[in-house]
C-alpha cells in the first residue's frame, strides 16, 4: 500500500512539474513573441523562434520522461529483486520449518519406540524373574516331596527287612549252634515276595550256620514286602545281616 501511494506521488509531483516547465516556456515564449521587433522581418522571426522554443519543449519532455521512465523501471525492478529474495527467504524459512518439524516427529517417533523397547524389556524381565521364582519354588517343593518321600521310602524298606528278618529267623534251626554267629545274606525277590535266589556274601565262618541261615531264608519265602511297586523296586535285592 506505501509503495502504491509513493508512486503515485511520484507520479503526481512529476506532473506537476511538468506543467510548471510547461507553463514557463510558454510565458517566456508569449512574451518573446510580443517583445517590439525592429528587424525588417517580424514575421519570420516569430515563427522560427516560437518553432525553436517547441522543439525544446518537447526534447526536455521525452528527457524527463526517459528520466521518469528509467527510474520506474529501476523501481520495478528494485521491487522485484525485494520480492525474489522476499520469497526466496520465505522458501528458506518454510523449508527451515519443515526440516524442524521432521526432526521433532522423528524425535517424538524414537523417544515413543525407545519407551515401548523399554516397557517390553521391564515386562520382560519381570516375566523372567516371575518364571524364575516359580521355577525355584517348584523344584523347592519337589525336593520336599522328594526329600520326604525317599525319608518314608528308607522307613518302609526298614521295617520290611526287619519283618523279613523277623520271618527269616523264626525258620532257623539254632539246635548246637553257639551264640554270637552272624553272617551276611543277598536276597533276591520277584513281585509278591517270591525268592528266586539268596547267597551267603560274608560267611559266619561256621558252616553249619551258613547253611541253616541260607535254609532259612527259603523256607520263609514269600517274604513280607510292600505291595507299592515303585518301593518293591527297591528291595528286589537286599543285603541283610542275619544275627539271630
Amino acid at each position: 500500500m506505501f509503495t502504491n501511494w509513493y508512486h503515485t506521488l511520484k507520479s503526481l509531483s512529476f506532473s506537476i512539474l511538468l506543467h510548471i516547465v510547461l507553463g514557463c516556456l510558454l510565458v517566456f515564449s508569449f512574451k518573446f513573441q510580443t517583445k517590439p521587433i525592429t528587424i525588417t522581418k517580424p514575421t519570420t522571426n516569430i515563427v522560427k523562434a516560437t518553432s525553436v522554443n517547441k522543439e525544446q519543449v518537447e526534447l526536455e519532455l521525452k528527457r524527463l520522461r526517459e528520466i521518469e521512465e528509467n527510474k520506474k523501471s529501476k523501481e520495478i525492478k528494485r521491487q522485484k529483486e525485494l520480492e525474489k529474495k522476499a520469497n526466496e527467504a520465505k522458501k528458506k524459512r518454510i523449508a527451515e520449518e519443515n526440516k524442524l518439524k521432521k526432526i521433532e516427529k522423528e524425535r517424538k517417533e524414537l523417544e515413543k519406540k525407545q519407551k515401548e523397547e523399554k516397557q517390553r524389556a521391564e515386562e520382560a524381565e519381570r516375566k523372567r524373574k516371575a518364571d524364575e521364582e516359580k521355577k525355584l519354588k517348584e523344584k523347592a517343593l519337589q525336593d520336599e516331596i522328594e526329600a520326604e518321600q525317599l525319608e518314608y521310602d528308607k522307613r518302609e524298606i526298614l521295617k520290611y527287612t526287619s519283618e523279613i528278618i523277623k520271618s527269616i529267623e523264626n525258620r532257623f534251626n539254632r539246635t548246637n549252634l553257639k551264640e554270637g554267629l552272624s553272617c551276611k545274606i543277598l536276597i533276591r525277590m520277584i513281585e509278591g515276595g517270591k525268592i528266586i535266589e539268596a547267597n551267603i556274601v560274608e560267611s559266619s565262618g561256621n558252616e553249619l550256620f551258613d547253611q541253616r541261615a541260607e535254609k532259612a531264608v527259603y523256607s520263609a519265602s514269600p517274604l513280607p514286602v510292600p505291595t507299592d511297586e515303585k518301593l518293591f523296586n527297591k528291595m528286589r535285592a537286599i543285603r541283610i545281616t542275619f544275627d539271630p
